[in-house]
């Protein structure tokens, strides 16, 4: 699919017309998204910006000399987004930047909220870009926004779990329930998004390091300015990414030490139960052997009295057991 932007005194304006057909896309172009694109809308993408696009392949290299690179007049820049991350799948997807001239081409498979968000206002004549660089910056800033939300998100969940965790000598409060797979799971699903986000946050810095030093790619002052401020804003974010991967280990850690607790808490009762059990369980088994010389065998208090027995053995022990807090 294919959606082109166009500068229209000063604003950005959808031009779908110019998407549809095979004619040459128009002059006026800054922005070329490519969502899953075919053959043909990248050959016609690639006659305007004069220069090659990446493909599939390009985009799915891991080496930092493929993601980030300039050939041919245009520079191409591939970027890891955080993508699905309201889902129980949170994924990463790549997408591609280039810049030949005054406009900007992205390619994606995915198309990560941010994109969206920015097509959409873009779409109503709401976006002021007359530059590739501009619609860069904003999708970019857009891009470290959302796993900015993501990752707050993140972290007051995992400070509802640990509160729950903690509250003074008891775990869970009278009449609580808490599924302890379920919370398993949730804290799972939290550290796998704060992965999933580190990833999208190191290519994002690795991008904004390149556009702030300009090594080779002749960019204007306030797009090394800005990569700078959006270098700083990363390194930040990272930074609390990693401090909410402690809360996740310390969350882990604490629930299934909870687990353990619980577990050991249930064998303890069945043991002293157990015991308890133990001394009526004897006496009944002595009252009723049967042999023919037995004393007591003809009393009539035998049957009342042995019963008696049975019950104070089995208080006996109980009350030895409360005492020592034992229960």
């Amino acid at each position: 699919m294919l959606h082109v932007f166009v500068n229209e005194g000063g604003l950005l304006r959808w031009a779908r017309e110019a998407a549809e057909g095979a004619d040459p896309l128009p002059e006026a172009s800054v922005w070329l998204d490519l969502i899953n694109p075919t053959a043909e809308e990248l050959a016609r993408a690639e006659t305007l910006i004069g220069a090659s696009l990446p493909t599939r392949e390009q985009m799915a290299e891991i080496e930092e000399s493929s993601r980030l690179r300039i050939a041919g007049g245009a520079l191409t820049m591939t970027v890891t987004a955080l993508v699905w991350a309201d889902t129980d799948e949170p994924r990463i997807a790549t997408v591609s930047f280039v810049l030949a001239g005054r406009r900007l081409v992205t390619i994606h498979d995915i198309d990560p909220q941010a994109l969206l968000a920015f097509r959409r206002r873009a779409t109503h004549g709401q976006v002021p870009a007359s530059r590739g660089e501009l619609v860069l910056a904003a999708l970019v800033d857009g891009m470290v926004d959302r796993t900015s939300a993501v990752l707050r998100r993140t972290g007051v969940e995992l400070d509802v779990l640990n509160r729950r965790f903690f509250r003074g000598r008891k775990l869970r409060s009278r009449g609580e329930t808490l599924d302890d797979a379920q919370t398993l799971k949730r804290i799972g699903h939290a550290g796998h998004l704060i992965g999933k986000a580190r990833i999208s946050l190191a290519s994002l810095s690795r991008m904004a390091d390149f556009l702030a030093r300009g090594d080779g790619w002749n960019s204007g002052k306030a797009t090394r300015r800005w990569a700078k401020t959006t270098l700083q804003d990363l390194r930040g974010l990272d930074q609390y990414a990693r401090f909410l991967a402690g809360k996740v280990a310390l969350a882990l850690d604490t629930a299934l030490g909870q687990i353990n607790v619980e577990q050991n808490e249930i064998v303890k009762i069945v043991s002293v139960l157990t015991v308890l059990l133990f001394p009526p369980t004897l006496v009944a088994s002595i009252g009723g052997m049967n042999f023919n010389e037995m004393p007591g065998t003809d009393s009539p208090f035998g049957y009342p009295s042995a019963l008696g027995l049975m019950l104070l053995s089995a208080l006996l022990p109980m009350i030895y057991v409360r005492l020592k807090r034992w229960l």
